[in-house]
Parts: C-alpha cells; sequence; structure tokens
C-alpha cells in the first residue's frame, strides 16, 4: 500500500456514510464502500459473485485513485473470470460456465457503475457491453425461462421508433400454461436491467411469479443504447407503454400484476399508481413525493471531489443535460428541471399500497416524505414497513440486506393475494 492510499484512507474513515449505510464494509472510501455493498458483497447470492474473487480485486484498489483504480481493478477481474468461463464452455461445461459468466457479469457490473461519460465514457461503453455479453451467455447456458424482450414505447397514444430493451422471467413453479402473477420491476436511476435478477428475478421465479424489466428512459443503459431516447416529464407513457406489452401476454395473469420499484422507481413505482389501476397491489422502496426535494443535495455536486461530480456528470447525460460547459448550472437544471417534474398526488392512488424504507433512507427529507407519501394514500388498502439498523435493512432500500427486502416485498404481495382469493372464496359461499 502506498503512503499516499494509507494517508488517504486516514482521512476517508472520517468521511459520512452514503446513502444511509451506518456500518463500515471494507473501503475507507464511502463511495467505494457504498458500492461493494451493493454489488459484488449483495450478489454472492444465486451465484452471482465469490468471497476469494470479491477480495482479489478490492485487496488491489488504490482508493486515493477513486473510480480509476475501481473501474481498472474490476474490470481485470470481469476478464480473468470471463476468460475463465470462456474455456469451461469449450471444455463442454455449460452449467459451470453459466455460473461462471453470471460472476463475470457482477464484477464488469461494478466497475461499470464508477464510470461516466466525461471521464470514463469508454469504459462506460465497454464495461457495459461486456456486462451485457456475460449476463446473457449466463442466461442462454443457464436453461432458466428469461426471455430477452423489446418493449414499443408509446407516446400519446401512438408508437414511436424507440424500443426499450429487458427480460421477461416466467414462473418456475408451475410448468403449465396457464396464466401465473407478474411483477414489473421499476429500476433506479443507476441501475440496468439486468439488476432485477437479485432484486426480485431470481426468487419471483422460484416462488411462482412472472418478473418483467425494462431499462427506462432516464435511465444509463438506455442512454447508451439510444441516445435520443430521453425521459419526457414525469415518465408517465414509459409506465403506460410496459403495461400495455404485458397486457398481450398470454403468460401473465392480467388480474394479479404487481408494480415494485426501487430508488427512482420508487417515484415511479407511486407515479404508476397515479395514472393506472390495472395493478393489484404496489410496493414503493421507497416512495416520493417530489424527486427534486428528496435530492435537492445533488445540486452541489460540482463543489465534490471528481468521483462525486463524475456520477452529477452520468445524471445530467442520462437526463439528456448538456454539462460540458458548467457543471454547476447543469446540476440546477437536472435538480431543478429534470427531477423537478417527477412529483407524485398519492391521493389520487386506489390500488392496494405498501410503503418500504429504511429508516435512514436517503437523509431526512427521504424517509419524512416516505412517511407523509403514506399519510396521504388515497388507497384503502395500505401499509407501511420501516426497517431498522438493528434489523440491518437501515440502508437506501436495503441496499445492505437484499434478502430481507426481498421477504418483506414478496410476503405482501402473496397476503394480497391470499386476501382476495379468501373474498372471494366468502363472496361464493355465501
Amino acid at each position: 500500500m502506498t503512503l499516499k492510499n494509507t494517508i488517504f484512507k486516514m482521512i476517508a474513515r472520517r468521511m459520512p456514510r452514503l446513502r444511509g449505510f451506518t456500518k463500515h464494509f471494507y473501503f475507507s472510501h464511502p463511495f467505494l464502500d457504498a458500492w461493494f455493498a451493493w454489488f459484488p458483497l449483495n450478489q454472492i447470492q444465486y451465484n452471482g459473485s465469490s468471497v476469494g474473487e470479491i477480495y482479489n480485486a478490492a485487496s488491489r484498489i488504490d482508493e486515493s485513485k477513486g473510480a480509476d483504480s475501481w473501474i481498472a481493478e474490476w474490470s481485470v477481474e470481469g476478464d480473468r473470470v470471463m476468460k475463465l468461463a470462456e474455456n469451461t464452455y469449450n471444455e463442454g461445461h455449460s452449467f459451470s460456465a453459466a455460473n461462471t459468466f453470471l460472476r463475470a457479469y457482477t464484477y464488469y457490473r461494478t466497475a461499470h457503475l464508477a464510470t461516466d461519460p466525461g471521464n470514463t465514457n469508454q469504459e462506460m461503453r465497454e464495461t457495459y457491453k461486456q456486462l451485457s455479453y456475460c449476463f446473457n451467455r449466463f442466461r442462454e447456458l443457464s436453461g432458466l425461462p428469461i426471455e430477452k424482450i423489446r418493449v414499443p414505447l408509446i407516446r400519446n397514444e401512438k408508437k414511436t421508433d424507440f424500443t426499450m430493451h429487458g427480460y421477461f422471467l416466467r414462473s418456475k413453479k408451475d410448468p403449465s400454461d396457464d396464466p401465473k402473477p407478474t411483477i414489473i420491476w421499476l429500476s433506479g436511476a443507476e441501475s440496468i436491467v439486468e439488476d432485477v435478477y437479485w432484486w426480485c428475478g431470481a426468487e419471483g421465479m422460484e416462488r411462482g411469479f412472472n418478473v418483467f424489466a425494462v431499462d427506462n428512459p432516464g435511465d444509463t443503459a438506455t442512454r447508451i443504447y439510444n441516445e435520443n431516447m430521453l425521459v419526457d416529464g414525469p415518465g408517465d407513457d414509459t409506465l403506460l407503454s410496459q403495461m400495455e406489452y404485458l397486457l398481450q401476454r398470454p403468460e401473465v395473469d392480467k388480474d394479479n400484476i404487481f408494480v415494485y420499484g426501487i430508488s427512482m422507481g420508487g417515484y415511479r413505482a407511486g407515479r404508476f399508481g397515479q395514472i393506472d389501476s390495472r395493478m393489484k397491489g404496489i410496493i414503493a422502496n421507497a416512495p416520493m413525493l417530489d424527486a427534486s426535494k428528496v435530492l435537492d443535495d445533488c445540486r452541489h455536486v460540482w463543489k465534490a471531489p471528481k468521483d462525486a461530480q463524475g456520477w452529477g456528470k452520468r445524471m445530467c447525460w442520462q437526463y439528456g443535460i448538456d454539462y460540458s460547459k458548467n457543471l454547476k448550472q447543469a446540476m440546477y437544471d437536472l435538480v431543478d428541471g429534470a427531477w423537478g417534474k417527477l412529483v407524485v398526488n398519492p391521493e389520487g392512488i386506489t390500488v392496494p399500497f405498501f410503503v418500504l424504507a429504511g429508516e435512514n433512507e436517503l437523509g431526512g427529507e427521504g424517509i419524512r416524505q416516505a412517511h407523509e407519501f403514506y399519510d396521504r394514500l388515497g388507497s384503502s388498502i395500505k401499509e407501511k414497513r420501516i426497517v431498522t439498523e438493528e434489523e440491518c435493512g437501515e440502508a437506501h432500500c436495503q441496499l445492505n440486506n437484499f434478502p430481507l427486502a426481498r421477504q418483506i416485498m414478496f410476503d405482501w404481495i402473496e397476503d394480497r393475494m391470499k386476501d382476495v382469493h379468501e373474498a372471494d372464496t366468502d363472496r361464493f359461499n355465501n
């Protein structure tokens, strides 16, 4: 370890944790430590990474170099494991190759998270290309019922030339052709559609659900594969397009469609309920009344170190805002302009609604809005669950406890389905 890196670690340990984390995992740098927990550690689940490979890469990272070292070392690990996957496949071991490709995906995904269109544009596109390749090799070799799909984007009741890339994960529990309950997963601003596998996809298939997800306009991946597909206002067209697509699929039980949104998807979930009532229930982790107020501190990113500025540039780029001449003005345009249009009036929501949040949810304003959202909900069936530090789920969207978040979310959905079934049985018997 260099002297510069040692000094940096001593200083960085005094910085506040990010995303509501109260625990230190491995890195002193708060950005790197949050990313470390979010991806490689969380994705040990479902064979998405391994302890040895995680710490092999982590031990080489020079924190004083921030994102540059992070991107380089996780990419090296991705290259190494992808080569292993290719060799394993060529030797005739398809099952082993599938799991190895999935681990390589995670390491490229971890590298990709730190890239931005200004400082590391080439790395952003290359890591996305590699992670997409690895996930789809896993999909093809695993034998899992995961279909790659394209969803037309409809605006003003007319199809556009735009399509959203995504996946339809079919239920594994019941092999019959009967329609199955289906979950629409709405991603966060830093998410890509492949992340659905860990948020609810793998477990959803096991529990008997179809799971559906696409990259939305306003997401990183969408801008990479089509720079002209930008979010329009509050993004209602994106949400309605997804519902129309699902209703045309014979595998979908149209009376049992649920929506689960995380982070920026928590805003989208609430907005979905405001403009559409065809779903059986909605889970927002966590909901927002006004995204610009929750994310107000982001306007000051222009004064932050290089890594944080890179994150700000990426957010501006995703929303089509030019940051090249004046990052300060661009961040104000992002917060007040693009995110200022992301508002929800919960009084207009009538479908069953579940508010889920970590007790440290994106600072004071994040958790305050989650509580107010619940209080103002128009739904006759509503529930709120605030996950605590004692439960190891206090962070933003329970980034430090994926299994608990899934358990809470799936159990609520299953309870809604059970309640409806029992009510129908009572009516029939009477």
